[in-house]
């Protein structure tokens, strides 16, 4: 659905986007994370038509942006970092006018504006002046601008920039509603905990490169780390717990105490059901058993080099 060709971009003596190459699929949220100064800002706008690339394609819903940029904004929700809003506008007033330029049928536009207005949570705010928003509340109705057209891709960057700990948590209930509905989410942050437990994919950057790129699985693998695995059991089965994992050349740093421990594990799911199964065999009365997730700041501070241009 997001498709990166080679892109480069240069400023000056800066090369900003260096030969990035990427791909996002239909139904994926795709977190862009690095340090600021990594070039994701660059790759958002180069992506959405903002920013005319050096050298390279961007393809959005297989129309490139630049060849047929009018075309391409009808798939394209898109919210920077800054947006701009017309302060003497009401909320409402102010969608309407996107919605408009979007060229949406007039029939619809009534109900589409009530309906992203209660997604973002600014119903009470309908009626009021852009002026008198909040920080955060301006950031809901920029969210709202970017989504009143249905676009089939969101390019989000720093989209939670503003928002207080609960409209942070609304904001990933509503993009993973977006993402169920069908829509395609690229979203930077360096932030990293705002992009935990909610981007299918990750994609990290630095000085205009691509790190590492796909799932926090396939990330973690390809960087050699071992996934660690907790397991915790009931009675006196320290010894033979160690006994059991020692046999096994897959794993690795074994530790473990009276009733829990972990190990480190460099098999595949099947490989690591056998484990318990042999645990089980052994007699071992094994109280929970289960891999322990690298959080995405954890596997940034492993691969980064935390440089910027």
């Amino acid at each position: 659905m997001i498709e990166l060709v080679h892109l480069r971009k240069e400023y000056d003596n800066v090369l900003a986007v260096d030969d990035l190459t990427l791909t996002i699929p239909q139904g994926e949220i795709y977190g862009l994370i690095g340090p600021n100064g990594a070039g994701k800002t660059t790759t958002i706008r180069m992506a959405c038509g903002l920013l005319a690339p050096t050298l390279g394609r961007a393809l959005v819903a297989g129309v490139d942006v630049a060849q047929e940029p009018e075309k391409a904004q009808q798939y394209i929700g898109y919210l920077s970092d800054f947006f701009a809003v017309y302060d003497e506008l009401k909320v409402w007033e102010y969608l309407d006018y996107f919605a408009h330029a979007y060229k949406m049928p007039e029939a619809e536009i009534p109900a589409r504006i009530t309906e992203v207005i209660a997604q973002v949570n600014l119903e009470v705010k309908r009626d009021a002046m852009i002026r008198g928003l909040s920080r955060g509340m301006k950031q809901r109705l920029g969210i709202a601008r970017a989504i009143i057209h249905r676009p089939k891709v969101m390019l989000l960057d720093e989209p939670a920039s503003g928002l207080d700990p609960k409209a942070r948590l609304e904001l990933r209930n509503l993009l993973r509603s977006l993402r169920d509905q069908g829509s395609t989410i690229l979203i930077s942050s360096h932030i990293l905990t705002e992009l935990e437990g909610f981007c299918t994919s990750i994609g990290i950057m630095e000085k205009g490169h691509m790190v590492r790129s796909g799932s926090i699985e396939e990330v973690t693998a390809a960087a050699g780390q071992t996934r660690l695995v907790r397991l915790t059991w009931a009675g006196d089965s320290l010894a033979m717990v160690q006994e059991t994992l020692q046999r096994d050349s897959r794993i690795s740093d074994v530790k473990a105490t009276a009733g829990a421990g972990t190990f480190g594990f460099g098999g595949s799911e099947d490989d690591l059901a056998s484990v318990l199964a042999g645990l089980v065999a052994a007699n071992v009365r094994v109280t929970s058993f289960g891999e322990v997730k690298q959080t995405v700041e954890e596997i940034y501070m492993k691969l980064s080099t935390h440089e910027v241009m």
